[in-house]
């Protein structure tokens, strides 16, 4: 048996988190596209990533019992395959009916990236050492954006979207050769089946956060470049340019802030700093909305949006893995990953309903603030993490 490598290990758990929420990006980016082909309306569009979303959310926690069982190897390699099979569904899909069906399967590698790969980081790198490598696998999300976004418009020019989805399959296959001959550290014991044994406080209240936070983040991020084009009279590309500053100030806030974490600052106080961050984010749009300062303020509401919640993940990741019990891991990751996807698939409707009944974006800036006060508070409840607490 080969053991991994930190490169190999950062390279095996971002691809897994690449594919897990891939296909979110391809209904977004091809939604032109699947429109013209499949003859299908904006609000189906916006029921496929509905439907990844919430089975991802869902299964989660199962997923996260199974990779406690089989173990991490064994998962990450199974969310790999998977992902790779169901996104090819979803290229092959000759209907809006399969494409359903096929966009439900996709939230199988949803539901159990972050469990398999948290999993299979604990059982390779010591307590201390996991928080830049957990940066750089939650941070395959962004980059599977950035790619997406750049590549999927031009493969489906110069072929069409099918064989411009397909040619993404190749990341998860990649990702499940890497691990070829390797085999998971420890024996396949299920410790959440031993009686009495139960979830830690802690990541109860890791959860919640990542729900509240999942609500208002997303929330702010899926209208933000709307609220700048119909409030602000932005251009579009120039209403694109935001959340590309969110996306690449997210990818290196997700390495850096994990890091801090597990070394310096403590979960409790990092998920806090976060949580602040976010809420002078929605204060800056506030302001903009009521016309009490110019529509410069927008670029600094990203970059404090791209510091803050966006990379709440990453550190929440780290302080699972620190605080879940030995084989436990899984199971602890898939009730915070319940929590965060549940908030995700809510927030972005919330703030539509919000914006159409009361026509103006005013209370759902408030509203998001609101809830990211109450992550700050929650984050006082969540400790340091068992790295510093032993200096």
């Amino acid at each position: 048996m080969r053991s991994f490598s930190r490169a190999s290990l950062g390279a095996v758990t971002a691809a897994t988190m690449t594919i897990a929420t891939f296909p979110i990006i391809v209904f977004s980016v091809l939604a032109a596209d699947l429109i013209d082909d499949l003859g299908v309306t904006r609000a189906q569009i916006g029921l496929l990533v509905t439907a990844t979303a919430l089975v991802g959310a869902l299964l989660s926690p199962y997923f996260g019992k199974l990779t406690d069982s089989v173990g991490s190897v064994r998962s990450v390699r199974w969310a790999l395959l998977i992902g790779a099979a169901t996104l090819s569904m979803v290229a092959a899909a000759p209907n809006y009916v399969i494409l359903v069906g096929a966009a439900l399967a996709t939230g199988i590698a949803n539901g159990w990236g972050n469990p398999s790969t948290n999993s299979l980081i604990v059982d390779n790198l010591p307590a201390g050492s996991r928080g830049i490598l957990t940066g750089i696998k939650q941070s395959g999300v962004q980059m599977g954006t950035f790619l997406g976004g750049l590549l999927l418009p031009v493969f489906a020019d110069i072929w069409n979207w099918r064989v411009a989805v397909a040619i993404f399959v190749a990341i998860p296959v990649a990702g499940a050769l890497g691990t070829l001959g390797r085999d998971d550290v420890h024996g396949a014991e299920n410790l959440a089946e031993r009686p009495g044994a139960r979830l830690p406080t802690s990541v109860r209240w890791i959860a919640i956060y990542g729900f509240l936070a999942g609500l208002a983040t997303w929330a702010i991020f899926g209208f933000l470049p709307l609220f700048a084009e119909e409030d602000q009279l932005w251009t579009g590309p120039a209403a694109g340019a935001l959340i590309a500053a969110v996306g690449i100030i997210g990818i290196g806030a997700r390495i850096t802030w994990p890091h801090l974490s597990e070394r310096r600052l403590g979960h409790g106080a990092t998920l806090r700093l976060l949580a602040v961050l976010s809420v002078v984010s929605t204060a800056l749009l506030t302001a903009a909305a009521l016309d009490l300062v110019g529509s410069w303020v927008l670029v600094p509401a990203a970059v404090f949006l791209g510091l803050g919640t966006i990379a709440w993940n990453a550190v929440g990741m780290v302080a699972v893995m620190d605080f879940a019990p030995e084989g436990m891991v899984g199971r602890s990751t898939g009730l915070v990953l319940l929590g965060f996807l549940l908030g995700v698939a809510g927030g972005a409707p919330a703030m539509g309903l919000s914006v159409d009944v009361l026509g103006s974006y005013v209370p759902g800036w408030v509203g998001a603030a609101t809830l990211l006060a109450a992550c700050v508070l929650i984050a006082n409840r969540i400790p340091a993490g068992s790295t510093l607490a032993n200096r």
